[in-house]
């Protein structure tokens, strides 16, 4: 079953309940939230289904992955999923979601898979100490590190709500974002997760820089992205401006000479630094993100910088 998380990971990158939190968060989920959470993660996904982006990237693609998956487990994440939410304390993750399950199947399944049941206050968890699922309902379940799914059954029942810290930020997030992530903190115990060498090392060095994020996705018409970084030092903050400045620079040498639309795009795409705060913003129409998306799963294999 680790591949419910995996696989709902994969329709991210390709791309009605009640609610709380200015509207954002699912009740159900949120009540579960650990008051040490430090980064939370939401995906609207009903709402996000209805994008034109998902459904040229995902809806109308056939998957076969995607229909084997659903016919092993009897659970289709392109339809059985109404909201995720992914929590974590800087050390372990959850994902928890909202949809149409059906427990007792989806129990029987991945137990025939091989996952060993394990009764936990009032909840089976089904898996290994490295990852589990655990249906709480036939609306609710939860996926993830056995320590995690632990600490939120201890704690259920009795979460006083979002930590302030989190809810403050996720208030600034514009209300239409179908994707969206606060954390305050946690990224020190990431970057020292990640490799020593290599990308993952430089992308550890920009998690050692950071403090606090915000971060919104709009895709109802092309790609409309806000994030908001607070650094450690003012330092910290124009050494990262100035790294997403040279990214964006290294992207504009990729791109396939004569192509006048991938450009274009880069142009929607905007860094500024005040003090210890960086921001990203991204504003890409929906006709040149269908014409960007397109090249780039063309032609992806003939794009690298030109000599």
């Amino acid at each position: 079953m680790r591949r419910i998380l995996i696989l709902l990971c994969l329709i991210l990158a390709g791309c009605g309940t009640s609610r709380t939190a200015g509207g954002r968060i699912d009740s159900d989920l949120a009540s579960l939230v650990p008051g040490d959470t430090v980064v939370l993660v939401g995906v609207k996904m009903d709402e996000l289904r209805a994008t034109a982006c998902y459904k040229k990237t995902v809806g109308e693609n056939p998957s076969p992955e995607l229909d084997s998956f659903a016919k092993e487990t009897g659970l289709d994440p392109r339809k059985d999923i109404a909201e995720l939410l992914i929590v974590s304390d800087g050390t372990k993750t959850a994902v928890l979601a909202r949809g149409k399950f059906s427990p007792s199947s989806l129990e029987a399944r991945a137990a025939r898979e091989g996952g060993k049941r394990t009764p936990y206050k009032g909840v089976t968890l089904i898996g290994d100490e490295r990852f589990a699922v655990a249906f709480l309902n036939s609306s609710t379940a939860m996926a993830g590190q056995v320590t995690a799914l632990r600490s939120i059954l201890d704690q259920r029942g009795r979460s006083a709500g979002l930590p302030p810290a989190l809810r403050q930020k996720l208030d600034s997030i514009p209300p239409q974002s179908q994707i969206w992530v606060v954390a305050a903190g946690g990224f020190g115990d990431v970057s020292k997760a990640l490799p020593h060498s290599g990308n993952l090392a430089n992308l550890g060095r920009v998690f050692s820089m950071i403090e606090s994020l915000t971060a919104g996705v709009d895709l109802r018409s092309g790609l409309h992205m806000s994030v908001s970084g607070v650094c450690r030092t003012e330092q910290d903050a124009r050494s990262l401006g100035d790294a997403m400045r040279g990214l964006v620079g290294m992207a504009r040498l990729s791109a396939p000479a004569g192509d006048p639309d991938f450009p274009k795009a880069l142009d929607g795409i905007q860094v500024e630094q005040q003090q210890r705060t960086v921001k990203l913003t991204v504003a890409i129409p929906q006709d040149l993100w269908d014409k960007t998306l397109g090249k780039l799963s063309n032609s992806g294999s003939r794009w690298g910088p030109r000599p």
